[in-house]
């Protein structure tokens, strides 16, 4: 069974959230607030995430388990799923619903989940999961991924007014193109598999 880093785990599962992708809907969410109340906000959110990461970490597991799902399985689909989210990232669709204003201050919907742990993370977080056999690994991979996402949450209103809307698109593009790759290599790594459990 194939292991992954450490570092490359967290750093996956930082790009999949899209914490930098994610920041200019986050930021029309909350704009209507007062600054202070905006970092409560995104700090109360980055939490609320993690407990969702941390909590699909445990329970994932087993239902895959219950399902007799197999390792290639997961890889192949997982890198089609990752590949599709990266061109979600390279090729983005604007959609001016996601920045309308909130009347209300949002708790956990839309920010928490599924803006950061969304379907794509979780899938992920299963996948590692399963490959790893290693729960300490996999959970010191999710708190290092989001010491990254609360960075960015945190700072998004100053990344907003650094970077602008074009800065912050092509951030998102760059991250795309990585994830792209990572999501190739998983996909050749299920096909290993899955060749191999052919010819055993």
């Amino acid at each position: 069974m194939t292991t992954t880093p450490l570092f490359t785990i967290a750093s996956t599962l930082f790009i999949v959230a899209n914490p930098i992708g994610n920041s200019p809907g986050i930021i029309a969410l909350v704009k209507d607030f007062d600054f202070e109340r905006q970092k409560k906000i995104m700090l109360r959110e980055t939490f609320l995430s993690l407990a969702i990461a941390l909590f699909f970490q445990v329970v994932g597991d087993v239902f895959l388990n219950y399902i007799q799902v197999k390792q290639y399985s997961l890889s192949l689909c997982g890198g089609v799923l990752l590949f599709l989210v990266a061109l979600g990232m390279i090729f983005p669709r604007r959609e001016e619903s996601k920045t309308t204003a909130l009347k209300q201050e949002p708790f956990l919907v839309p920010i928490a989940t599924p803006l950061i742990t969304g379907p794509g993370l979780m899938t992920m977080i299963m996948i590692f999961t399963r490959q790893e056999n290693d729960n300490i690994k996999v959970i010191s991979a999710i708190l290092l991924a989001w010491v990254g996402v609360a960075a960015v949450l945190l700072s998004a209103p100053y990344l907003n007014r650094l970077l602008g809307k074009r800065g912050l698109a092509a951030l998102e593009q760059l991250m795309g193109m990585i994830l792209s790759m990572i999501s190739m290599q998983m996909i050749i790594n299920g096909a290993g598999l899955f060749w191999k459990n052919l010819a055993a």
